[in-house]
């Protein structure tokens, strides 16, 4: 089943007329069109980017077919069922696997070592039926899990979908069911990248985020290269590079550069260089070096010279570079509303707050802006 290019199109376009309400997106750089197979390799921070990205480019080119992967998690039935529970009496047993290809969205199996029960679940019982539970796991699984005495079909019923949500370690499955899954994720694993590489090599542009996680430190995950260096021989490659400007002004400010990579050979190294040096970063740099009460002029001072310090290869936000001061001073009222600074009088603090609830994988959003800073400038020194 391919693209159905009018509701793809109805849908990007509905949610780009609501995402900039709540996100201030700038974008430098743009995919080439016409084009031919071509692979966008982006870095992973928030759970918006990949919305934001994938719909821009479609967008721009909608000629273009544009296609990219999801755990096959979400292809399963009762997917909607799950992350909406109010949903649950209408949607425990919908798969929209049909909805997801005609949004260009194909299947990867990611799963190696454990998965939902249910996902387990429904791989069994396509196979073999509706077996008793206790066929499958051992019964000290099955009481953890308050499923003694169920049978597979049960895990779609009300009273045991909740519950069959819970993560089962493969390790868990008696034999013939563990041997079978382990098989299948293999056999899964391979089609599926077998898929996408054909995708593309019609002409398609893949859009995929090689670490698989959002990053909860600043720093790029390593990336996972089986299904990018699986279609680079066939497709031309493109980096999406994202950084985030949390500091700055009621809106999340999302900043993303689309060029193509320094280095061919290291994507990782040339997509972390390419990232925009913010606001955020820069500040977070200073706060990080700062062991004592400080006024804003200090905050100023060491954001000018680490702008004039940064290397030619690297981007920094235009606006900042135009008025730093300025734009130091709106960092430093952003500080205070998030609770991340208090101030007294015309000196500012460090207080122990230091999250951003618009990034609940991030424990310290100030440590976080200071790596991922250091990375990019580590990376643009190899690069260089």
């Amino acid at each position: 089943m391919k693209t159905n290019p009018l509701m793809l199109f109805a849908a990007c376009g509905v949610r780009q007329l609501y995402l900039p309400a709540k996100m201030r997106i700038r974008q430098w750089g743009a995919l080439p069109a016409p084009r031919g197979p071509t692979v966008l390799v982006t870095n992973h921070q928030h759970v918006d980017e990949g919305e934001i990205v994938y719909s821009r480019t479609y967008l721009k080119h909608p000629h273009v077919p544009l296609i990219a992967v999801n755990s096959r998690r979400t292809f399963e039935t009762g997917f909607f069922a799950a992350r909406m529970p109010w949903t649950a009496p209408l949607t425990r047993r919908i798969n929209p696997t049909g909805l997801w290809l005609r949004f260009g969205l194909l299947p990867i199996e990611n799963h190696l070592h454990s998965r939902a029960l249910i996902s387990l679940a429904e791989e069994i019982r396509t196979a073999h039926g509706d077996l008793p539970l206790e066929t499958i796991l051992p019964d000290d699984v099955l009481a953890n899990l308050d499923l003694s005495g169920r049978r597979l079909a049960d895990l779609w019923t009300p009273a045991y979908f909740a519950r069959a949500q819970a993560t089962v370690k493969l390790a868990n499955l008696k034999q013939p069911y563990r041997r079978e899954a382990l098989e299948n994720f293999r056999a899964t694993m391979t089609a599926d990248i077998a898929t996408v590489v054909e995708r593309v090599r019609e002409g398609a542009t893949f859009y995929v985020t090689p670490e698989g996680d959002f990053s909860r430190d600043g720093r790029m995950r390593p990336m996972r290269n089986g299904l990018t260096e699986a279609v680079l021989p066939v497709a031309e490659p493109w980096l999406c590079a994202i950084a985030y400007d949390p500091f700055r002004g009621r809106r999340l400010s999302m900043l993303y550069r689309i060029v193509p990579p320094a280095d061919r050979d290291d994507l990782g190294t040339s997509l972390a260089a390419a990232r925009a040096v913010t606001t955020s970063a820069l500040v977070a740099t200073f706060l990080c070096g700062v062991d004592a009460p400080f006024e804003a002029s200090d905050a100023r001072t060491s954001v000018r010279e680490q702008l004039a310090a940064l290397p030619p290869i690297v981007f920094a936000d235009p606006e900042l570079r135009s008025r730093p001061d300025a734009i130091v001073d709106e960092a430093l009222t952003v500080l205070i509303r998030l609770g991340i600074l208090a101030a007294a009088g015309k000196r500012y603090r460090l207080t122990a707050a230091r999250a951003d609830a618009r990034f609940p994988h991030v424990a310290d959003m100030v440590t976080f802006q200071r790596n991922m800073l250091e990375e990019t400038l580590a990376a643009a020194g190899r690069l260089a």
